[in-house]
């Protein structure tokens, strides 16, 4: 990954695997990690129920002092809609249900893991 060091992406792979774990204990069936297209990644795709939920992971050292919202800039949030349409268009998927989640995962002080899930993140 251009730019990133390799400390931060061992973080976000183990980030992306304690997401997946997480989300099927919840009963998320995961399609697919790591959709690229000319428009952008996507983390994990998945299944809730009716909805084909796109999802986005930030994996923290700790715990940043603001919301995993605010690490997922507008330009963030505009490429992973643009990715989520060509997903949709590459799979022929005709105006399923979509979400857009944004997964937090950081430590405690104490060394306990919390995972933070923000359901339609986008409001889109």
């Amino acid at each position: 990954m251009p730019g990133m060091g390799i400390e931060s992406y061992k973080l976000g792979v183990k980030g992306e695997e304690a997401a997946c774990r997480y989300l099927e204990q919840k009963g998320f069936q995961i399609i697919e990690r790591n959709f690229h297209s000319q428009q952008g990644e996507i983390d994990l795709i998945g299944r809730d129920q009716q909805y084909l939920v796109f999802i986005e992971v930030k994996a923290y050292s700790f715990r940043s002092l603001t919301s995993p919202l605010y690490a997922v800039r507008k330009s963030k949030r505009d490429s992973i809609i643009h990715a989520a349409r060509s997903y949709l268009y590459q799979k022929k998927l005709r105006a399923p249900l979509c979400r857009f989640d944004v997964i937090a995962i950081y430590r405690k002080i104490s060394g306990q893991t919390v995972i933070d899930h923000i359901k339609n993140a986008f409001g889109v």
